[in-house]
């Protein structure tokens, strides 16, 4: 299942080699502006599910280095503009 479908992913996790695509992740760019939002309410809902507190401590320092990216390099409103983007997130086209 495609699940992000604006973006072709191929992350690698350094640690246990495990990788990950649009089929099983989502792709976010720091410099958009909801995303601190949406990571504070993922660390809130990751401490209320009982996660490691570690997990949330990265979470916690992740959201300080975005909005420190944002401060210093840029930030601007989310977008899904391009047509060939509404075609494929909205209309799933090409997916």
């Amino acid at each position: 299942m495609n699940i992000d479908r604006k973006y072709k992913i191929s992350a690698v996790n350094p640690c246990s080699g495990n990788t990950h695509d649009e089929n099983d992740s989502i792709l976010f760019l720091a410099k958009d502006r909801a995303v601190p939002a949406m990571l504070k309410a993922y660390y809130w809902e990751s401490k209320r599910l009982g996660a490691n507190p570690a997990h949330c401590d990265s979470i916690a320092l992740l959201i300080e280095r975005v909005e420190k990216y944002q401060r210093d390099v840029e930030a601007k409103v989310p977008d899904t503009d391009l047509p060939c983007e509404i075609r494929r997130c909205v209309d799933g086209e090409g997916v």
